[in-house]
């Protein structure tokens, strides 16, 4: 038997319990053995003595007295339930379209189960993904403009020049030793858990100073002046960066280890300057970037090449897709041409943090109008 939008054992639980008999029903799931020998001694108080079997309602066999009150009191209850708003019918509901699936489905339900749709199952559906946030789209004259220079900021104050120690000779001269990375021809293995290691620490900065600057803001009752979103862009930027690196290396329990105990000493290394000096931090992201533009250019210089081991190992791949719908890259771009747009990402990084090291913290964000023509851009598109 079918039912309407009523839940059939709820409401003989309602009349059982009326008669003062305690039906037990739970999430619309009805017990019918235990239910109906409870019904039969709802007359009486006790059990007829013989049984058999008869057709019940809820499509399973129920145990009927052929004699005693318990079977008149049974029959009642039956014939209250069948008069209540409970809607049987032998013939089947008529069906309707799911709306999200547009297949039929029964009355009742408000979507079909996967199992008996049309459509593919939702683990075997291919992911396809693009990121929200807009980043600059950058032209081939673009990035062969910002190649012809590596600009070097020259340290002035103190805290510049012990961030200049801690970047240029310490990590990055440590990083190169630990990884065997050489400038002039560096093997495919060092550059791969190079720029694994260094991405996953290089989206910490933007990320750490957006957020101590968004509490700043609600701690004072001030305004940000368009800081917050420039750092959250980087952040994410990095992060991206990440992603593209991942998708082209394999990370093994190694790199993923030094990946997790340096992000918890880089984080709170960071979170540690930026309360006692936020221009430090800044000026210290500057640095790091100095170094990630020259890694890259050291990289794409390499692969271009012949002879060399990135030339030999690089220059066939392919760049994927992730990327290519990151930077609005061509279909046949290559990985070469990715590492191209990782380094012009590197500089407007080094740019704008060495910026808001010379601001003040009250200062207005002066890219504000670049994130907005880059967001512009991608609205016509």
């Amino acid at each position: 038997l079918r039912f309407g939008s009523y839940q059939p054992s709820m409401m003989l639980a309602r009349l059982v319990r009326k008669r003062g008999v305690p039906a037990r029903a739970s999430s619309g799931f009805f017990r019918p053995a235990r239910t109906s020998m409870r019904l039969m001694s709802a007359g009486r108080g006790f059990f007829a003595p013989k049984w058999k079997r008869a057709p019940s309602l809820f499509g399973a066999n129920l145990p009927l007295a052929r004699g005693g009150g318990g079977g008149a009191a049974s029959w009642l209850l039956v014939q209250r339930v069948a008069a209540a708003k409970v809607f049987f019918s032998t013939e089947p509901p008529s069906e309707k379209k799911c709306d999200v699936t547009g297949d039929m489905v029964q009355p009742g339900s408000d979507h079909m189960h996967f199992r008996d749709s049309k459509h593919d199952h939702p683990l075997n559906i291919q992911k396809t993904w693009q990121n929200p946030t807009q980043n600059h789209v950058w032209s081939d004259a673009e990035i062969e403009e910002r190649m012809k220079e590596f600009p070097q900021h020259k340290p002035v104050t103190i805290s510049d020049k012990i961030m200049h120690f801690i970047v240029k000779d310490v990590l990055y001269h440590g990083f190169n030793r630990l990884t065997g990375f050489d400038r002039t021809n560096p093997t495919a293995r060092s550059c791969e858990w190079r720029l694994i290691i260094l991405e996953s620490v290089a989206g910490c900065p933007g990320m750490v100073a957006a957020g101590m600057r968004h509490f700043r803001s609600l701690r004072t009752l001030k305004r940000d002046h368009g800081w917050i979103h420039t750092l959250l862009e980087e952040a994410e930027n990095e992060r991206m960066h990440l992603l593209v690196c991942i998708t082209m290396f394999k990370t093994g329990i190694v790199t993923r280890s030094v990946v997790i105990l340096g992000q918890y000493f880089i984080v709170a290394f960071l979170m540690l300057t930026y309360v006692i000096n936020p221009k430090a931090l800044h000026r210290f992201v500057g640095y790091l970037e100095e170094c990630a533009t020259q890694t890259y250019a050291d990289l794409i210089k390499s692969v271009n090449t012949p002879g060399t081991h990135l030339h030999k190992d690089w220059k066939h791949l392919k760049a994927p897709q992730i990327a290519k719908n990151y930077w609005r890259m061509k279909e046949d771009a290559m990985w070469v041409d990715v590492l191209r747009n990782l380094f012009a990402d590197e500089t407007n990084h080094r740019d704008v943090n060495h910026t808001f090291a010379n601001m003040q913290n009250d200062d207005p964000n002066p890219y504000v109008k670049k994130h907005l023509a880059d967001a512009a851009k991608a609205w016509r598109k």
